[in-house]
């Protein structure tokens, strides 16, 4: 279960993300295309699009770490 706040955080962290890095991960987390798809719709390489998903994936995991440690 989220709460208000951790929901609130996680949605400012993905706004903080880079346009392109902010649109793949969209694209893929909530429009649920597959990262092919997401290639050919932005005709980039597949490798990018996992790359960028890379980042925004490290990016949001270390604002729940620092989110979850200043709840504790």
């Amino acid at each position: 279960l989220m709460t208000k706040e951790m929901s609130a955080r996680i949605n400012q962290a993905v706004d903080g993300l880079p346009a392109r890095c902010k649109l793949i991960f969209k694209l893929v987390r909530e429009e649920k295309m597959k990262y092919r798809e997401v290639a050919e719709v932005l005709d980039i390489s597949v490798r990018t699009v996992d790359t960028q998903m890379t980042i925004a994936m490290k990016k949001l995991a270390a604002t729940i770490t620092l989110y979850t440690a200043s709840t504790l």
